[in-house]
């Protein structure tokens, strides 16, 4: 399989047995694993294009952002890891926690669906704002390809993870 075809192989089976064991034991933080540094740059480019940058905060993949700054910086997405690090600093100064954003959702019901501003009012604009200023900033199509480099230089780790043979 080429590094492309590798990614994308594990874009879909990081959502399935046995790979999302690794979320559950905390595995998924360990920056010496090729498949978990993948895992983290995964959730985090599909979070942030399905839900948006403030949205990644406070989710699951958002209890991971530190995690996710090291893989950024291990796939050599040095750039994209600078940019996430002030994304973080400028929520945290916010008080834009991941806790927090969580302690907001404890009130609804399980599954509800509901937009960012609703959920928290304007208590983070200006946060969200700055947040926003520097997401845009951000090149995931350069962050894709530090992966897939990353991903075919861990090749032989990535097929046996996925269970395939001819790697």
């Amino acid at each position: 399989m080429t590094p492309e075809d590798l990614l994308g192989e594990l874009s879909i089976r990081i959502y399935e047995p046995p790979l999302t064991d690794m979320r559950e034991d905390g595995r998924i933080c360990n920056a010496a694993d090729p498949v978990a540094v993948l895992m983290l740059i995964l959730d985090f480019d599909t979070e942030v294009a399905m839900n948006g940058i403030d949205n990644f905060i406070g989710n699951s993949s958002g209890r991971y952002t530190r995690a996710t700054i090291t893989a950024l910086q291990t796939i050599g997405a040095q750039s994209q890891a600078a940019l996430l690090e002030k994304i973080l600093a400028v929520a945290d100064e916010a008080g834009m926690t991941h806790d927090a954003i969580q302690e907001d959702r404890s009130g609804l019901d399980e599954f509800a669906i509901t937009s960012f501003e609703k959920l928290h009012g304007d208590k983070w604009d200006a946060a969200s704002d700055g947040i926003q200023t520097l997401d845009a900033q951000i090149d995931y199509s350069d962050m894709l390809a530090c992966a897939e480099s990353y991903a075919g230089n861990h090749s032989a780790v990535l097929h046996r993870a996925l269970g395939i043979i001819d790697g």
